[in-house]
């Protein structure tokens, strides 16, 4: 349950992103406003932000992925019981894989930062996305 919110929330960051930035959306921009706001909250050092943020980068292209894809699921409307059901079995499989790449990835940021480290970047990473949530929902 917890993981269907972050998800959602994920996806309606998104789409708030998409629909503020009319047609083009500068996902580098947010990308490193997202890296300066968690090096900073997570204090991490130079070093330590040069070993993490690759293996972080290529887990978010890995998930955005899938995040597409439950973002289709979730927008489109089936015609019968039979497309409803493959539906939620799709997106259950899909929120599983994402978990999986998450379990993966950590495992990985742990051989380049400390868990507590870890643990503050995760915290970080999730006040950042409810601030640009905040931030596109004052702007409509």
């Amino acid at each position: 349950m917890k993981l269907r919110r972050v998800v959602l929330l994920f996806g309606v960051l998104i789409s708030a992103c998409l629909s503020y930035a009319q047609g083009r959306l500068d996902f580098n921009k947010i990308k490193a406003e997202a890296h300066d706001f968690i090096i900073k909250e997570a204090t991490l050092t130079s070093q330590e932000a040069a070993r993490f943020f690759p293996v972080y980068d290529e887990m978010k292209t890995k998930q955005r992925v899938f995040f597409d894809k439950l973002r289709a699921i979730h927008s489109s409307k089936p015609t019968t019981e039979g497309e409803a059901y493959k539906r939620i079995e799709q997106a259950d499989a899909y929120e599983i894989k994402l978990k999986q790449i998450e379990e993966h990835y950590h495992k990985k940021m742990l051989k380049t930062i400390s868990a507590t480290k870890l643990l503050q970047v995760l915290e970080a990473e999730r006040r950042f996305h409810r601030q640009m949530f905040r931030k596109m929902a004052r702007r409509r």
